[in-house]
C-alpha cells in the first residue's frame, strides 16, 4: 500500500513538474499575441511586422503568400494605414509543442472583416516570443468597410477659460489610433494673448473657420462647454467642412440662443453659481475657491493645482453672442452629444434638455464637467466610436 502511495505522489509531482513549464509558455504567448494586436490597433506598423522573424512565412487568404519579414511589413504598413483596426481574437487556443515553440489558432474580428487563424507559429528567441510562421484567412468582408476604414481629422475646440492643451491625453489616443488631432488655441485662450476685451464670437469663428478651409476633407468637429455655440455657428458657415458635430457636455442651442440666455434661471450649478464678470465687464471668471469643485471634482488637488495656472479670463462679448443657424445646414450635418452625469457645472438635466431628439446619438459618462482630465481614454474610445457611426 505504502508503495502504491509513494508511486502516485511521484506520478502527482512529474504532472505538476510537466503542467508548469507548459502554463508557463502558454501565458507568454498570450502576452506576446495581444501586445501584437494592440500595437494592430494603435497604427504601429513598425512593431506588427517587428513581431515576425526575419525569414517568417505568411499565408493570408485571399491575398496571398508573403515570405520574409520585408515582404510581410510591405503587406502590413497601407493595410493598416488604410484604417483597419478594431482587432479582437475570440475562442483561442494555444497548443505548447516546446517551451520554445507554441502554435496559436482563433477566430479575429475586425471593423473591415471577420475570419480565422490556423496556425500561428510563435517561437522563442532569448528572451522574446516572434511569430516564424502566421497562416490566416478572411471569411467575411464587412461590406461598409470601406466607410470604416477612413482615418479622419478631429477637431477639437476647447471649453470657456482653458486651451488647446486641454486635449492632450485625448488626442494621444485617437493619433495612435492614426488620425489626424487639432487643438486650436481660440483667441486669448492658450498660447494666443490677444486681450480680453478685443475678442468677439467673429475672432472665434474666424480662426475655425481659416482652419476647416486648409484641411483636403471634412472634419469631425468637437466642442466643449461654452463652445458648443462656437461650433455650431462655424458648422452653419461651412457644412461642407464638417462630417460631423460632437457636443461635450456642452451649449446646443436653437437659432437665437446664447449662452447668457441659456444659463438663466439655471438651478444646482456651481459654476453659474459663482460666475461673476470683471469691474470693466471685458472678462468673466468663476469664484476661484470653487473653480475645481464646479469643473474638475474627480481629479486630485495637486493635478489641478498644476493645469491653475493655464487658465485664462472668459472674454466677455461672445457669451451674449446668439446663434445664426438654419436647418438647410447646420440642421442637416449629424450631431452627437456625450454627456456626464456628474458635472456640476452643466447639470445633466440641462444636458439632456438641449440635446433630447436633436441629436443621432448620445454617449455617457460617469464624469465631471472635464472629463479630458478625469476619463481621457474612455473619452477617446467615444470619439473613436462616433467615427465609425458615419
Amino acid at each position: 500500500m505504502k508503495q502504491k502511495m509513494h508511486l502516485a505522489i511521484a506520478l502527482l509531482a512529474l504532472l505538476s513538474f510537466a503542467c508548469s513549464p507548459t502554463k508557463k509558455v502558454e501565458k507568454e504567448v498570450l502576452k506576446a499575441s495581444q501586445q501584437w494586436i494592440a500595437n494592430f490597433n494603435k497604427g504601429k506598423t513598425i512593431a506588427v511586422s517587428q513581431a515576425y522573424t526575419k525569414n517568417a512565412l505568411m499565408v493570408a487568404k485571399p491575398f496571398g503568400t508573403f515570405k520574409g519579414r520585408q515582404a510581410i511589413e510591405a503587406f502590413w504598413t497601407p493595410f493598416i494605414e488604410s484604417g483597419a483596426t478594431n482587432l479582437k481574437y475570440t475562442n483561442t487556443q494555444i497548443k505548447v509543442v516546446t517551451e520554445n515553440k507554441a502554435i496559436l489558432s482563433s477566430d479575429w474580428e475586425m471593423n473591415v472583416g471577420k475570419g480565422i487563424i490556423t496556425n500561428e507559429t510563435w517561437i522563442k528567441t532569448g528572451d522574446t516570443w516572434k511569430l516564424s510562421e502566421d497562416y490566416f484567412e478572411v471569411k467575411e468582408e464587412f461590406k461598409n468597410s470601406n466607410r470604416m476604414n477612413k482615418k479622419e481629422i478631429y477637431v477639437l475646440v476647447h471649453a470657456a477659460w482653458l486651451g488647446g492643451w486641454q486635449w492632450e491625453n485625448v488626442k494621444k489616443e485617437l493619433q495612435e489610433n492614426g488620425h489626424t488631432v487639432l487643438t486650436p488655441d481660440l483667441p486669448g485662450h492658450g498660447s494666443d494673448k490677444t486681450a480680453p476685451g478685443d475678442i468677439t464670437m467673429n475672432n472665434y469663428i474666424e480662426t475655425l473657420s481659416a482652419l476647416l478651409n486648409k484641411q483636403n476633407k471634412p472634419v469631425i468637429l468637437v466642442g466643449h462647454s461654452f463652445n458648443g455655440i462656437t461650433v455650431s455657428q462655424v458648422a452653419e458657415l461651412h457644412p461642407d467642412k464638417v462630417k460631423s458635430l460632437v457636443y461635450l457636455t456642452a451649449f446646443l442651442l436653437p437659432n437665437g440662443g446664447s449662452f447668457l440666455s441659456a444659463v438663466q434661471g439655471v438651478k444646482r450649478s456651481t459654476a453659474v453659481d459663482n460666475f461673476a464678470f470683471s469691474e470693466d465687464k471685458s472678462y468673466a471668471f468663476v469664484n476661484e475657491e470653487e473653480i475645481q469643485n464646479a469643473f474638475a471634482h474627480d481629479i486630485p488637488k495637486e493635478a489641478f493645482d498644476k493645469a491653475k495656472p493655464f487658465i485664462v479670463p472668459e472674454p466677455a462679448a461672445p457669451l451674449s453672442y446668439a446663434l445664426k443657424i438654419t436647418e438647410s445646414a447646420f440642421g442637416n450635418i449629424p450631431k452627437y452629444y456625450i454627456e456626464c452625469t456628474e458635472d456640476r457645472a452643466i447639470p445633466i438635466d440641462i444636458q439632456r434638455a438641449m440635446y433630447q431628439g436633436k441629436v443621432k446619438k448620445s454617449y455617457s459618462l460617469k464624469s465631471s464637467h472635464t472629463p479630458n482630465f478625469s476619463q481621457p481614454d474612455k473619452l477617446a474610445t467615444i470619439l473613436l466610436e462616433i467615427a465609425n457611426e458615419e
